[in-house]
C-alpha cells in the first residue's frame, strides 16, 4: 500500500529558510518530491504526474503561525497576493469555470475522525489559505478527481519538535493507506 502513496513537499520560500515540509517528505519512506514554491513549478509537477502511479496524493506545507498539524478539507478557488519565489502573484481566482471549493478526497470522514483521534498535535482546517499551498491542492483536487488527495499543513520545528512530526506523519501516513471502513462496506 505505501508504494502507492505520493508525498510532496515544499523547497525554502519567503521568510523559512529550511522547510520542514521538505524535511517530512523526504522522511516519510514513500514516493515524494519537494516542490519549488513558484506556480510554475506546481504546474508542471501536477501535468507530469501520471494518475496510474499512484492511489493516494499527500501534499505537505507549512503554515509558520500554526501550532499544530491541519487536516485541510477543503480548497479555495483563489490566489492572494504574495509573489512566488519567482516573482509572480496571479492574484484571483485559480478557476473561472471551476467552483469556489473543492472538498479534499483523501481526509475520508472515516480517516479524518481516526487521524483527528489518533494524533495529538492534528487538527481539522477549512483554510488552506491563499498561496501556494492552496494553489497546488486545488489543482491536484481537479486534475486527479478520482484520486484520493489531500492537504497537510505543518507547523515550524519551534512549535512542534520535527521529530514529533516525524512521528505523527507516520501515523497519519498508516492510517490513510489502512483499508477505509468506508470501503470495506461497499465491497
Amino acid at each position: 500500500m505505501s508504494d502507492r502513496t505520493f508525498v510532496t513537499g515544499f523547497k525554502a520560500f519567503l521568510k523559512v529558510g529550511q522547510n520542514p515540509s521538505e524535511t517530512l517528505a523526504e522522511a516519510s519512506a514513500r514516493r515524494h518530491q519537494t516542490l519549488e514554491v513558484s506556480y510554475r513549478a506546481v504546474d508542471d509537477f501536477l501535468a507530469s504526474l501520471e494518475a496510474s502511479t499512484f492511489d493516494r496524493l499527500l501534499m505537505i506545507g507549512v503554515a509558520a503561525g500554526r501550532d499544530h498539524m491541519s487536516l485541510e478539507l477543503f480548497a479555495r478557488n483563489i490566489i492572494g497576493k504574495t509573489p512566488d519565489v519567482r516573482g509572480y502573484a496571479p492574484f484571483g481566482q485559480i478557476d473561472k469555470e471551476a467552483p469556489l471549493l473543492l472538498s479534499a478526497t483523501l481526509w475520508t470522514p472515516d480517516r479524518s475522525a481516526r487521524v483527528l483521534m489518533e494524533v495529538p498535535h492534528a487538527r481539522a482546517s477549512m483554510d488552506a489559505g491563499s498561496y501556494l499551498c492552496n494553489y497546488i491542492s486545488f489543482r491536484a483536487l481537479q486534475r486527479f478527481p478520482d484520486k484520493h488527495v489531500g492537504f497537510l499543513h505543518i507547523p515550524m520545528p519551534d512549535k512542534i519538535a520535527l521529530d514529533d512530526q516525524q512521528m505523527a506523519l507516520s501515523r497519519i501516513l498508516e492510517i490513510l493507506e489502512a483499508p477505509d471502513q468506508a470501503d470495506d462496506q461497499s465491497q
